[in-house]
């Protein structure tokens, strides 16, 4: 509390992005936002880049090597993210819903709970929406600003809202780079 306490007081004296108060500001507030996600997520691994601010949940699991911009997790339920995979600015997740087949309306007070899974190597853009029930398969990519639901296969690339696969990676090329152990560790410093 301390910390977030800090950095909004750094706030008030910062007159433009150009100045080392904001940078320094902008510093503080990532590790504000990693020291929440370390401290509240049920796992871990190793490698976490955090970008911005971020909300997770006591289900949230993060593997090796995840980068995340803005993140918010909303519900009961399970979200993982598999290791290598890289998310753009503003997810939001939502692992439930609110039951609207309850005993008032429009909803009662009991939740419907469905984790979301991103396997590994996944690249997630911008301004994406992952509703309960997602499952992402490895390799996928899903385009900036879609709204995901279901099953997405391993290596399609998809976007929309819906979300609809409209293309597929080379599989032989995404083996031979992850038999060779290439994957993108810029994100990751």
């Amino acid at each position: 509390m301390l910390w977030k306490c800090f950095v909004e007081l750094i706030c008030i004296f910062v007159p433009n992005k150009n100045d080392l108060r904001y940078k320094v500001k902008m510093k503080l507030r990532h590790c504000w936002s990693y020291l929440h996600v370390k401290r509240r997520a049920a796992y871990i691994g190793k490698n976490l880049q955090v970008g911005g601010k971020a909300y997770v949940t006591k289900q949230t699991v993060i593997h090796d090597n995840v980068s995340f911009g803005n993140m918010r997790v909303l519900g009961p339920s399970k979200f993982e993210i598999g290791s290598y995979s890289a998310f753009g600015e503003d997810l939001l997740v939502l692992t439930g819903n609110h039951n609207y087949l309850g005993d008032m309306l429009p909803f009662d007070d009991t939740w419907i709970d469905k984790e979301v899974v991103v396997g590994e190597c996944c690249w997630i853009g911008a301004r994406v929406t992952l509703l309960p029930g997602t499952h992402i398969g490895e390799g996928a990519i899903i385009q900036g600003g879609s709204v995901v639901h279901g099953e997405i296969p391993p290596l399609a690339i998809a976007g929309g809202n819906p979300a609809k696969v409209f293309k597929y990676r080379d599989k032989d090329a995404y083996e031979k780079l992850k038999a060779e152990n290439r994957y993108y560790r810029e994100l990751m410093r």
